[in-house]
């Protein structure tokens, strides 16, 4: 008992979180976490379908996926983060919400596309 105690106060301990977030990919993570308990967390406090899809899945998770683009670009991240946050939205979808909300996978993934690509798409070449 004493050992799980000792493991659990490990986790819980400062040193922990600070190693942990030394990652680079720790933020981009964290983002994609909240993302999917705040759409969780409104989906049971039964917020309608409407305002769910509007505020949180067009509005608030495209503005975090655009972050996450940025993110990748700023650590200099392999490309293959672009694909963690909408695998993981897609999880989310099939335990809990309609099918047809798949389609936002390919909406976030082109917004984290938009904020990799942030600093070259108005820029003119010489």
């Amino acid at each position: 008992m004493k050992k799980v105690l000792h493991k659990i106060s490990e986790i819980i301990s400062v040193e922990f979180w600070h190693k942990l977030n030394q990652k680079s990919y720790m933020s981009i993570v964290f983002l994609a976490m909240f993302c999917i308990i705040l759409s969780l967390l409104c989906s049971l406090a039964h917020l309608r379908k409407v305002w769910l899809v509007a505020l949180i899945f067009l509005i608030f998770n495209s503005y975090i996926s655009f972050q996450i683009g940025c993110l990748i670009d700023f650590h200099k991240l392999s490309k293959k983060w672009l694909l963690f946050f909408p695998i993981i939205f897609a999880l989310m979808v099939t335990i809990h919400f309609a099918k047809y909300n798949y389609f936002f996978c390919l909406i976030y993934l082109c917004f984290e596309l938009f904020g990799l690509w942030h600093n070259d798409l108005y820029q003119v070449r010489k």
